[in-house]
């Protein structure tokens, strides 16, 4: 949020921005990773899920790709370009779609 507010803040900013998007991504793959098995035993009809997550994985996609060629531009310049301001919107969505999937799952987090 602080790089939506102030697109030309203290590098510090930004770079701690990249860093907590790489250990996300991490942590994206990990999450896949310990779930790969039960999708094999989820039953084949279930298109809706499906959907959902497609919808996440476009969302992902989309930030992840504005957020490599926005981290090129910016090493480059130093300046936040318009394709940052759009990675930052990819990223809203895409965090919106993890908090409701989160909040669709919430039977797992509770003991």
């Amino acid at each position: 949020m602080q790089l939506e507010i102030n697109p030309t803040g203290a590098s510090v900013w930004v770079w701690a921005h990249i860093v907590l998007g790489i250990m996300f991504i991490v942590g994206i793959f990990w999450h896949i990773n310990l779930h790969k098995s039960g999708y094999k035993k989820r039953k084949p009809n279930s298109g809706n899920s499906r959907h959902k997550h497609t919808l996440m994985v476009i969302f992902f996609l989309l930030t992840l790709l504005s957020g490599v060629i926005a981290t090129f531009h910016w090493i480059g310049s130093y300046h936040h370009s318009t394709l940052g301001g759009v990675h930052g919107k990819f990223g809203f969505l895409f965090i919106i779609a993890v908090i409701l999937h989160i909040a669709r799952n919430k039977r797992f987090y509770c003991l």
